[in-house]
């Protein structure tokens, strides 16, 4: 003889998650869904809940879970697509409710590599100055695509603006330099921009502006 099929006990609102209710299932836990989800699915107390149902309402409590999870995230800061997704398995949200929560917060918006491109480099061009190799480097580690980085440097830093970008970060790095010899000075400020994601043919431009008569070489080899 089979087990009877648990009923629910409780359906309560939440006062401080509102539109969210908590079910209560004998034996089977407690569980948080959106209200409109409870009457979507027909729940009511005293209720029995089959397998089938149970299933349905577990999927919902990790959806939403993740949903709240996600917009907390996102409140603090842009995130990539792909970041989101690592910080919500990370909190052990199931693959499918990632899966369809990004997918959701995509299409309203929430989530927009584009935007989160520009974002980023604008904070780090105004914050901590770099070049266009160090920043495609930063957002291809958070998943962004080779062409959405390529759209995002091409509107925010082209190419003469990297340029000057790089002299004037070269020019307030010189002053530490002065003890140095002219050609160890030019390796010593060669390295520290390429460190800083600058490429070589950018880097002999600048040492080419600031240090001028000191050979074309800049000890940097090939941009990456």
């Amino acid at each position: 003889m089979s087990a009877p099929a648990p009923r629910i006990l409780r359906i309560q609102a939440l006062a401080r998650r509102p539109g969210v209710c908590r079910v209560d299932i004998a034996g089977a836990g407690t569980y948080p869904l959106e209200c409109a989800t409870v009457r979507a699915l027909g729940l009511a107390e005293g209720a029995e809940v089959s397998s089938a149902l149970l299933e349905r309402v577990r999927a919902a409590a990790a959806r939403l879970g993740a949903r709240e999870a996600a917009l907390r995230l996102l409140r603090r800061r842009l995130r990539s697509r792909v970041e989101l997704e690592a910080a919500l398995r990370r909190r052990g949200a199931p693959p499918d409710a990632v899966l369809a929560v990004v997918g959701e917060l995509r299409r309203l918006g929430w989530i927009d590599d584009a935007r989160f491109a520009r974002a980023w480099i604008r904070d780090r061009l105004a914050l901590r100055p770099c070049g266009a190799r160090r920043l495609r480097a930063e957002l291809r580690r958070r998943g962004v695509s080779a062409q959405v980085i390529a759209e995002a440097l091409a509107e925010l830093l082209p190419f003469e603006m990297e340029d000057d970008l790089a002299v004037a970060q070269a020019r307030s790095r010189l002053g530490r330099l002065r003890a140095l010899s002219p050609e160890a000075a030019r390796r010593r400020l060669a390295g520290w921009l390429a460190r800083r994601g600058y490429p070589a043919e950018v880097i002999a431009r600048a040492l080419r502006h600031l240090l001028p008569g000191g050979g074309g070489s800049t000890g940097v080899g090939p941009a990456a």
